[in-house]
This record gives structure tokens, C-alpha cells and sequence, in this order.
């Protein structure tokens, strides 16, 4: 038997429930054209019959063809009450105590055509109604799975969180009792706690992810949040062959959250980094903007493709192997708690550009 994804047994369900909507739809306006030709046909005798009545006209073969011809329908004289009974298409009326005036119309054949306006505008806002209809509710159906998986998530990253902390902050206090002895070991010490770092960095990321809490905002320098991540991140960069060039002098002060922020930093300039397997330079500088302050950062890579200019900060979206499409999407959520806001450009020489925009204070 085969087995397709839910999203297309969703849409194949809805296409059938448009298909049948729209052959419900036809048959409504079939009886409403129906409906409206019977009643016309009825008018119609009525008329006809009063005009004979009224006239006096003779009741005759000759008269009952001349009408036919003019109203397009079958008519007849008989004698009163010997005449078949109405239905549908025909239609027995008294003219005196005498005669009756049998009508009988010929087959109807339905106009509707997608050509008539009435005709065509029904199916277009039932099709325009289905379709809103049906991107709503593949929104909550999106929105409900991004729950379940973040829900999920969350769960994950909570117990890896807990099983990965402990050791990590045994290793760490481990590397501060460390006394070095020769160069080798300085560096060696100066590595462990430097990895470290980051294992914390990414454990506090998956965390952030699974319960974003509000930031613990106060006064900081920007210039001084930037210039230590960047001091921090140095020694990876020089080993990929990228020269981070800060350009941030300070101070520049905002509200915020010193270690949320630096977070969103550091983020930024891994993916720089990573974006420059040949290595290159990644500049950050600053721009004011009325009472908002901007932090740039533009590598010389190969810029985003065009889907990631427009779904770049969306959660698991990636372009990079073996990634796992949450950096971006973190660093959004970050500055946008902190009431500011992000966003992807290309360079139109080369090179990424990412600018950070966060409220300016005195």
C-alpha cells in the first residue's frame, strides 16, 4: 500500500473536498435555473391564457398554433377536465367552464456556462473562499506540528542539558586547578576551558530554544559585549584563515542582557566563519539611526542564496551539511526580545551582510 507524507494526504483530501464542493455548488445553481424556468413557464401561460380569456378568442387548432409559435411552446384546447394534469412541464389552466389551455414546454436545456458572468463569479468565490480556507487551516496544521516538535524538543534538550552539565562543569573546574608547568600545557589548559566554553555556549543555546525566558535586561556597552566574544572567538577564526576585523568602538550603550547577547554574537560570527571555508575577513562595524544603533557584520564569502535571504531565520531551515538550522533562528528570537530587529542582505560586491538593530539609550 502506499504510504504519502501527511501534508499530501492533506491536500489530496482537501483538493477532493473542493472537487465535491464545486459539483455541490452546480447542482445548487442546475435547481436554481430549473426553479427560475418554471416559474417563467408558469408566468408565461398565465399571461397567455388571461389574453384568451379576456379577448374571447375562438378556441381553436389554428390559434393554439399561432401561440405556440409565438411563445415557444407546445398549446393546446380541450374540454374541461378531459385534459392530462399538470406537471413539471405542462401545465392544464381553466379558461371557462368549457375549455381548458394545456402548456407544455419542451425540454429545458441548462444554460449555465463558465461565459455567464453570475455563473462564473459563484465558482470563483467558492474557489476563493475554499482556497482561504484551506491556507488556514494548513497554517494551524503547521503551527501545531511546530509545537509537537518544539515541544519535543524541548524535552530533548532538557535532559541532554542535565546530562551534559555535570560533567562539563567537572571538567571545567578540572582545568582551573590545573598548574602548568611547561608552555604546552598553558595552551592545552587554555583549550580545554576554551571548548568548554563553547560545549556551555551550545547547551545554553538548545536551552534557550526549548524555554526562551524573557532577558534579565540592565545598561551595557555593546562595544564592550562585542569586543570580548570577538577576543573570545579569535584563536577559531585564525585557525580557519578568517581575520575578524572589529571596527566597534564604544561605548554604545543599550539594554540588554550581557550573556543573551553575546550569544546572538557569537552565532553570528561562527556562521561567518563557517561561511568562509577559504578563508576571508569579516568586518563589524556600527551605524547610528536615529534612536536605534545598528551593528554590521559583512563577510566576503559567497553571500546567501536567494531562499535563504527569505527563510534564513526560519527554525531547521539550513543550507550547510550537517546543519542543524537553529543559529539564525536564535539570534532573531534574541534581538527581537530585546525589542530590536534582524536582518539578511548580500553585499553587491560579495560577502554576507547581517545587520543588528537594537535600541539606542543615553
Amino acid at each position: 500500500m502506499l504510504h504519502l507524507p501527511k501534508s499530501w494526504r492533506f491536500g489530496l483530501g482537501y483538493l477532493a473536498f473542493v472537487i465535491a464542493g464545486s459539483l455541490l455548488l452546480l447542482a445548487w445553481l442546475r435547481q436554481r435555473e430549473w426553479e427560475e424556468s418554471s416559474r417563467i413557464f408558469q408566468a408565461l401561460a398565465q399571461a397567455d391564457a388571461e389574453f384568451v380569456r379576456r379577448m374571447n378568442l375562438p378556441r381553436s387548432e389554428k390559434l393554439a398554433s399561432d401561440l405556440a409559435q409565438l411563445i415557444g411552446m407546445r398549446i393546446e384546447f380541450t374540454e374541461a377536465g378531459k385534459g392530462s394534469s399538470s406537471n413539471d412541464d405542462t401545465l392544464v389552466i381553466r379558461l371557462d367552464e368549457k375549455n381548458d389551455m394545456i402548456f407544455t414546454r419542451p425540454p429545458a436545456a441548462s444554460q449555465l456556462s463558465l461565459r455567464d458572468p453570475a455563473t462564473r463569479n459563484a465558482f470563483l468565490a467558492f474557489w476563493l473562499l475554499a482556497a482561504i480556507v484551506g491556507w488556514l487551516l494548513a497554517r494551524e496544521r503547521f503551527k501545531r506540528a511546530e509545537s509537537e516538535r518544539l515541544a519535543m524538543l524541548g524535552r530533548v534538550a532538557t535532559s541532554l542539558a542535565h546530562d551534559i552539565k555535570n560533567p562539563l562543569a567537572s571538567i571545567q573546574l578540572h582545568a582551573q586547578l590545573i598548574t602548568p608547568k611547561e608552555a604546552g600545557d598553558t595552551e592545552a589548559v587554555q583549550l580545554i576551558q576554551s571548548e568548554s566554553a563553547v560545549i556551555s555556549g551550545l547547551v545554553n543555546q538548545w536551552l534557550h530554544l526549548a524555554n526562551p525566558l524573557p532577558p534579565a535586561l540592565s545598561r551595557l556597552d555593546l562595544a564592550d559585549t562585542v569586543k570580548k566574544v570577538v577576543a573570545h572567538l579569535e584563536a577559531q577564526a585564525q585557525h580557519a584563515g578568517v581575520s575578524l576585523e572589529n571596527n566597534v568602538t564604544g561605548p554604545h550603550w543599550t539594554q540588554g542582557d550581557v550573556q543573551r547577547l553575546s550569544q546572538a554574537f557569537r552565532n553570528l560570527i561562527i556562521n561567518a566563519i563557517q561561511a568562509m571555508p577559504r578563508g576571508g575577513i569579516l568586518r563589524i562595524s556600527t551605524e547610528k539611526n536615529g534612536e536605534s544603533l545598528n551593528l554590521i557584520f559583512a563577510d566576503s564569502g559567497s553571500g546567501f542564496s536567494e531562499v535563504a535571504l527569505a527563510r534564513g531565520t526560519e527554525l531547521f531551515y539550513t543550507e550547510k551539511e550537517g546543519g542543524m538550522g537553529v543559529g539564525l533562528n536564535i539570534v532573531a528570537s534574541i534581538i527581537e526580545a530585546h525589542g530590536g530587529q534582524l536582518s539578511l542582505h548580500n553585499d553587491p560586491k560579495c560577502g554576507a551582510v547581517v545587520r543588528v538593530s537594537l535600541p539606542s539609550v543615553p
